[in-house]
């Protein structure tokens, strides 16, 4: 049981970051591994300890965890049949799923809750993707209007995902324009007329209240320049 037991935590992880190669955020990479081994985890106790371990130790690495996915997890792990799991496992298998779920369950109450319903990319690591793609191509590509049309075709499918992606991108991408002195683009001025238009509540639980604070600010200090 042993292989089996260690190959499914270690192909959950690899499915994992598989979607997150395909530019998901962090979120978003991992509803989709769960929703990839939701008929997994159906199979028995060790399966359904396995998986629920795993998802619930990736999202121990999160800024935030949704509110749904927090109570399935502790659901499952709390539900364990124990006298399943320990038919299913070799003592040191029974011994180290208590030990990783009980980690899970304590951890797991010290991540914010996400209310939101949408999965997406959070403030701060939208703003830090956005930051570290154009620190990458900065040098590579000299031409203005090709750097400009490059950033807006990386995170074009987040722009179009949810508001407050679509507007975060948007405002680090001007902040970046301005910093490097690119402020006649013909990308800067529409991105610079749809954060006049912006309005801050359109965005509603997907941002926290310091969030948006933070967010309406840096359109006003865009807007300035």
């Amino acid at each position: 049981m042993r292989r089996n037991y260690e190959a499914l935590f270690g192909a959950f992880y690899e499915r994992y970051f598989d979607f997150k190669s395909e530019k998901m955020s962090d979120a978003e990479a991992l509803v989709c591994t769960s929703d990839a081994y939701f008929g997994v985890q159906r199979r028995g106790e060790m399966e359904k300890a396995v998986v629920n371990i795993a998802e619930g130790r990736i999202y121990l690495t999160h800024s935030k965890i949704f509110i749904k996915a927090k109570e399935k997890i502790v659901e499952a792990l709390s539900s364990l049949d124990l006298q399943k799991l320990q038919l299913e496992t070799s003592p040191d298998e029974y011994q180290d799923i208590l030990e990783r779920r009980d980690m899970v369950l304590d951890g797991i109450d010290n991540i914010p809750i996400d209310y939101s319903p949408y999965t997406r990319w959070y403030y701060y690591e939208m703003e830090k993707e956005v930051r570290n793609y154009f620190g990458v191509i900065i040098n590579d590509i000299k031409n203005v209007s090709e750097l400009v049309d490059n950033l807006m075709e990386r995170f074009e499918r987040d722009c179009t995902n949810t508001s407050s992606e679509n507007i975060v991108v948007k405002t680090t991408i001007a902040e970046l324009l301005i910093r490097h002195g690119i402020k006649e683009n013909e990308q800067f001025v529409k991105i610079k007329s749809e954060l006049e238009q912006f309005d801050i509540n359109d965005v509603g639980e997907q941002l926290t209240e310091d969030e948006k604070a933070d967010l309406s600010i840096r359109i006003k200090e865009v807007l300035s320049k």
